[in-house]
């Protein structure tokens, strides 16, 4: 593991616990066992159905795993799924989370850095996929797509859900404070982070030897259940959205960022 990886495994395990309260609180939890499918972005959903309708028995990694919430989802539509973090701190949560859902027997916790899956074997993995998130942390690009590619079975698809990079160039305040091609890395806070072009995302892939298939750009949505200019600490701590704040929010007129895309959606075929 490198310095960089160290330092954000560090950040994520002394955030953890508070990250956990809010991810794995019983309504949370609730919502995903009633209707697993909530887990996912609606464009993600309808991308699961064509690409891996059938889930039941299915062997799924997720690698980055986070919150787990599509850990949870695939394990509750029947997948064995291999959850990789490189927090302990994470995954334990996690753990005690699948086993208040009743599904723990279904999914295998390993800490692994998403950059290497050194732990996992060889072609092994019917799908894999990573969600919102996840690419801000990673240094190496062509690392993290190699390893996919190689846990992947051969014809197998790969899917990630992501912020959309256009929106990294701005501040909280829609004010530009970097240009689009300025990738890092930034430090701060004891945290090392990227902003990685779509070009640098589905390049690696590709050069990785996954087929692109299907790539989509979703605008930000009223009914989205994490306000997009909402961060994820904002989120731990409880602020909410009042309506008339979601409807400002979301007229471009008033914020400009409401006119860019928010999410971006992209398919891959291990060839």
């Amino acid at each position: 593991m490198n310095i960089t990886a160290e330092k954000n495994r560090d950040s994520w395990d002394r955030f953890a616990t508070a990250y956990s309260e809010f991810n794995h609180s019983e309504k949370m939890l609730c919502r995903i066992k009633d209707t697993p499918a909530s887990a996912f972005h609606p464009v993600v959903w309808n991308q699961l159905q064509k690409y891996l309708p059938h889930l039941e028995g299915k062997e799924i990694c997720v690698p980055s795993s986070g919150d787990n919430h599509a850990v949870f989802a695939f394990a509750l539509m029947g997948a064995h799924v291999t959850s990789c973090d490189i927090s302990e701190k994470q995954l334990e949560n996690a753990r005690k989370a699948a086993e208040t859902l009743g599904i723990s027997h279904s999914i295998e916790f390993v800490r692994a850095d998403t950059m290497m899956l050194d732990p996992l074997p060889d072609n092994k993995y019917d799908f894999v996929y990573t969600s919102n998130g996840v690419h801000v942390w990673i240094n190496d690009l062509a690392g993290m797509y190699h390893n996919i590619q190689r846990i992947l079975r051969p014809g197998s698809p790969y899917m990630l859900f992501e912020i959309h990079p256009f929106l990294r160039p701005f501040d909280d305040n829609a004010k530009i404070i970097k240009p689009y091609d300025m990738t890092g890395p930034f430090e701060k806070n004891s945290e090392v982070t990227y902003a990685w072009r779509i070009q640098d995302i589905l390049n690696a892939l590709m050069d990785a030897g996954i087929q692109l298939v299907h790539f989509e750009e979703m605008p930000a949505e009223k009914d989205y259940d994490w306000p997009f200019w909402l961060s994820a600490e904002d989120i731990v701590k409880g602020v909410t959205a009042i309506k008339e704040e979601v409807d400002r929010m979301h007229d471009w007129k008033y914020n400009p960022m409401a006119a860019l895309p928010n999410w971006m959606c992209a398919v891959g075929i291990k060839n």
